[in-house]
């Protein structure tokens, strides 16, 4: 149905503390920064410098199968060594002593003109850039624009923001709106698009107003569209079905219904690439949660340590309970707060105890059917949750769980506690791996 989606929650959103506070520098650069090589879903980067050298903001440092890195400050290169990664467990990262100084890379490329610009030169602009889908993915965006070059028909500009606490898509939008068209343009044009839509939630009521106000001075096929707040607006899957009434297909793409969507802030870094020749070396962050002191949106330095952040904002309040990298419904617990800022961070969260959901004892399924109607994927978690305990091979296989998109939703509004998310993904690590015969 066009302006919705099956199935969603509506958690509390508590981003009272952050979405009125503009994006800000750090108080303090950070002594040092540490670029993972893994920044990117499709691999590890191979670095391009070693101990020693001296580097400028914007140089390019890695470079290979996971993309091309940059330099987010000017400085010597200490070391190349492993550290730990907000993704989990370690990486191997290029660590940079950073000398304050902010130096541009006087071999970085030329801002362009906008008839200039063909799809080659975007694409060819934005792999250079080192620019990845910054909403969560970290698919490198070259080459989903490659794909999408003349099959799409409908470009969808992704600031919904669904996850509850994190407000640096909201404030970047804001602020920044002005580009963001001016790059929607540009994009809808080169990849052959009828139309671009900005798509954001109705309570971002500023943002709103300030997209508003912008195109109604400019001509273009750019739009904008507002929808009811509930989660999981954010997936790809869910905002093509609300902005266009098309259903991606089990195991497709946007790209099978003719649409490309991209992150508002992967729009932004589009943009800079273009105009200003910017490599992607920054990006917004939200820091907040109830045990930070002073909750902020930041504008950081890719490979920050999220300590810094956290520092920027005030420090601790209380001991948190539980601590996240991006959203609480799809984030990642953070067990090192040495670990960096990654190109698809958006958030650190660190939630008070007050905050968590309070652990409860499982108890009996229902039957409630709960988790079926919040299910945006049409499964039925509940028959798989119960496939799996029972191991029956032959029954999960027709629940096909494989089509999970782990948003939460079955395990955020079961009253029975069952931990539906974990059986779901054992259920599809089962079945990949062929570790439960009919």
């Amino acid at each position: 149905m066009l302006g919705s989606f099956f199935g969603g929650v509506n958690p509390a959103t508590h981003k009272e503390n952050t979405r009125r506070k503009p994006l800000a520098s750090l108080d303090l650069q950070p002594e040092q920064v540490v670029i993972p090589l893994m920044m990117s879903a499709v691999g590890s980067s191979q670095p391009m410098v070693r101990p020693g050298a001296q580097v400028a903001v914007g140089q390019p440092i890695a470079q290979g199968g996971g993309g091309y890195v940059h330099a987010s400050v000017s400085g010597k290169v200490t070391a190349v060594e492993e550290w730990p990664h907000p993704w989990g467990n370690t990486g191997l990262s290029i660590v940079i002593r950073n000398d304050g100084q902010d130096t541009p890379w006087s071999d970085g490329p030329d801002p362009l003109k906008p008839d200039q610009i063909t799809l080659e030169v975007l694409v060819d602009r934005v792999k250079r850039a080192g620019i990845v889908g910054m909403g969560g993915g970290a698919y490198p965006t070259d080459e989903k624009l490659r794909q999408a070059a003349g099959k799409v028909d409908t470009l969808i500009v992704n600031a919904a923001e669904c996850e509850p606490y994190v407000t640096a898509d909201h404030r970047l939008l804001l602020e920044r709106s002005d580009r963001i068209l001016r790059g929607a343009q540009l994009l809808a044009r080169c990849v052959g698009a009828q139309r671009a839509v900005i798509v954001t939630e109705g309570d971002k009521l500023n943002a709103v107003e300030a997209v508003e106000r912008r195109l109604r001075k400019r001509s273009g096929k750019v739009a904008l569209r507002t929808v009811r707040t509930r989660y999981p607006l954010g997936a790809e899957k869910q905002i093509v079905q609300t902005v266009t009434g098309r259903e991606v297909p089990p195991g497709g793409a946007p790209l099978d219904v003719k649409c490309l969507v991209l992150n508002v802030a992967t729009v932004f870094a589009i943009q800079a690439a273009l105009f200003q020749g910017e490599a992607l070396t920054h990006r917004a962050v939200t820091v907040t949660g109830g045990a930070v002191a002073r909750p902020r949106n930041l504008w950081v330095p890719i490979g920050t340590p999220l300590r810094c952040l956290l520092e920027s904002a005030g420090g601790l309040r209380e001991k948190p309970q539980l601590v996240l990298t991006g959203g609480p419904m799809m984030g990642t617990p953070l067990f090192d707060l040495d670990a960096p800022v990654v190109k698809n961070t958006n958030a650190l969260i660190c939630l008070a105890g007050y905050e968590r959901r309070q652990e409860q004892p499982e108890s009996v399924c229902i039957r409630c059917g709960k988790c079926v109607a919040a299910c945006p994927m049409h499964l039925t978690p509940t028959f798989i949750a119960r496939a799996v305990r029972q191991g029956d091979g032959r029954r999960l296989s027709k629940f096909h769980p494989q089509d999970c998109m782990e948003c939460g939703c079955c395990s955020y509004i079961c009253p029975a506690r069952i931990p539906l998310l974990e059986l779901v993904r054992q259920a599809r690590t089962l079945l990949e791996e062929g570790g439960m015969e009919p």
